[in-house]
């Protein structure tokens, strides 16, 4: 008999909703629709819009390590005894600091790459209408140069900090990874380079493309594409 896990599903929402939160929704029916339990933990960024000050001064630390994300997953890992935890977006009011809550309760985490932020800050390798790859082969403080988050120095900057931080302390060597193409695949391993600290472990991917559901009438039943 297949064993059935309880599953943590963690994302931060964009203000502007996107094809990530299509992906979020489908992957939780799908798991429940296999009996497995699904827990889920969400923040949103529209939640900027709200803050004070003092709270808004101090995002640039809690984009990196957010103490109440790690309070809340930490107590929903020990009191809900969650098996898995499946991350997808952490910027900005999740953070890094959602794996450090897995890691100190033991339990594995899978992070699902949509896009490539961790190695462009700007996570399409597109900038000023051609493909650049500049922060790759040259290191991240290009991004700072051109403003690729959101069109703000600052904002890249901090994004880079995270980034920069988090690859240092190994954050990155400790996940599982769903990437959703070879492509995709190709190009995270890609912070991996010759002759240095792994940052990435190669053994940890795993490649497993986007579904939607379809309904199909004839059969009765409903399957995923």
């Amino acid at each position: 008999m297949e064993k059935k896990y309880k599953v943590l599903i963690v994302h931060n929402y964009y203000q502007i909703p996107g094809g990530e939160d299509t992906v979020v929704a489908n992957e939780k029916k799908l798991l429940e629709d296999h009996g497995h339990t699904v827990v889920f933990y969400s923040r949103n960024n529209s939640e900027l819009k709200v803050m004070s000050l003092v709270q808004k001064l101090s995002l640039p630390f809690a984009t990196i390590f957010n103490f109440r994300t790690y309070r809340e997953v930490k107590k929903i890992i020990r009191e809900q005894h969650i098996d898995i935890v499946h991350v997808h977006n952490t910027l900005s009011l999740i953070s890094p600091s959602v794996y450090y809550a897995a890691f100190s309760c033991k339990v594995p985490v899978v992070q699902t790459i949509h896009n490539f932020r961790l190695l462009c800050p700007g996570a399409l390798f597109y900038r000023e209408g051609h493909i650049c790859e500049d922060c790759v082969k040259n290191g991240l403080l290009c991004a700072v140069k051109h403003g690729c988050y959101r069109g703000s120095k600052l904002q890249t900057l901090i994004c880079v900090t995270n980034t920069k931080i988090h690859r240092m302390l190994g954050t990155y060597r400790k996940l599982n990874y769903i990437c959703l193409t070879e492509f995709n695949k190709e190009k995270l391993l890609q912070l991996n380079r010759p002759g240095k600290k792994q940052i990435i472990n190669p053994a940890q991917i795993y490649i497993k493309p986007n579904f939607t559901f379809e309904t199909c009438i004839k059969q009765g039943k409903e399957t995923e594409r």
